[in-house]
């Protein structure tokens, strides 16, 4: 049976195997679920200029994603249209309006299904593909934006032959990861400056002895406080609970720090050990929409930097 199918510089888009295949060389890639979304979008409205806000409402639907997740996706889209992101002769970036794919290089083909479909896919391989969702594409590279989550001082996990650390090298590691948090706190306070002028903002600590091992801090006007109108702690308490306990158990404490402008979030967390330390920077758009999603990345995320925490063991 006959089916029309949209083609991208002789790229054929196949959504039910999420992958394209190449027209002429029989090639086939696999793209991740939002970015062959994206790439359907676009094509579907070629030559027009598509804004940064139209495409993360069409492919994302109201989730939580970070402000890389769209030039991620068009970064692996691109290298898969084997387009260049400096020449940009396939899908454009459009300067402070939003990006377009250029009508010139898409059409549509009629192909028999049989033809078309990958018959080496099922369910199992496909759960193994990379797909974007609320937090961003590790497997994508930014294009030049500041990530939404940015690891701070990234390590691999030690193996245990590594792990067994000397005092003075606990000393001295520890005195680093010092001197990188002062300079983190005063690069986060030069921002806020900067985009609050006129205004003294200051971290308060909130909700103060209710955690065993969370301090939590609300970054705000000192004049005039505002955080509580945002009620987030009302929306993570039932998760910060969840980390105590999780922490708790490890032997970690973690300082969170928060700051909400409008419909941006803020949200910087460290967990530290008496022999590791590790720090995650968010930056989380539209997150009042879905207090659940906020809640499932805010969790994962964490887990996810404890999951890395070295083992600490006495020399």
């Amino acid at each position: 049976m006959n089916k029309r199918y949209g083609s991208v510089n002789n790229w054929l888009i196949d959504i039910p195997s999420g992958s394209i295949l190449h027209l002429v060389s029989g090639e086939r890639k696999r793209l991740g679920e939002y970015q062959l979304k994206l790439l359907h979008i676009l094509m579907q409205e070629a030559g027009r200029i598509l804004t940064r806000e139209e495409l993360t409402n069409l492919v994302w639907e109201r989730r939580v994603i970070g402000n890389n997740s769209l030039p991620n996706a068009i970064h692996a889209l691109r290298t898969a249209l084997e387009d260049d992101g400096k020449t940009q002769k396939i899908i454009r970036t459009i300067p402070r309006k939003g990006y377009l794919l250029e009508a010139e290089y898409c059409c549509f083909v009629e192909k028999e299904e049989a033809e078309v479909s990958d018959p080496e896919a099922d369910d199992a391989s496909l759960a193994h593909e990379p797909t974007e969702g609320l937090t961003p594409e590790a497997q994508d590279e930014p294009e030049g934006i500041e990530p939404q989550i940015k690891d701070v001082a990234p390590e691999p996990t030690p193996s245990d032959s590594v792990r067994v650390m000397s005092r003075a090298q606990r000393w001295v590691t520890l005195a680093l990861l010092l001197m990188l948090s002062s300079f983190l706190s005063m690069i986060l306070a030069s921002r806020l400056t900067m985009h609050h002028p006129g205004n003294t903002l200051t971290a308060e600590e909130i909700q103060a002895n209710v955690y065993s091992h969370i301090k939590l801090y609300a970054i705000d006007n000192e004049v005039n406080p505002t955080w509580e109108e945002d009620q987030l702690y009302g929306k993570l308490k039932g998760t910060l609970y969840t980390l105590n306990q999780m922490i708790k158990s490890q032997g970690v404490t973690m300082d969170i720090y928060f700051f909400s402008d409008n419909q941006t979030l803020n949200y910087t967390f460290s967990l530290r050990s008496h022999c590791d330390e590790k720090q995650l920077v968010m930056t989380l758009y539209h997150w009042r929409i879905d207090a659940q999603n906020l809640n499932n990345l805010i969790l994962r995320e964490t887990r996810r930097k404890l999951s890395e925490m070295a083992t600490c063991k006495d020399s």
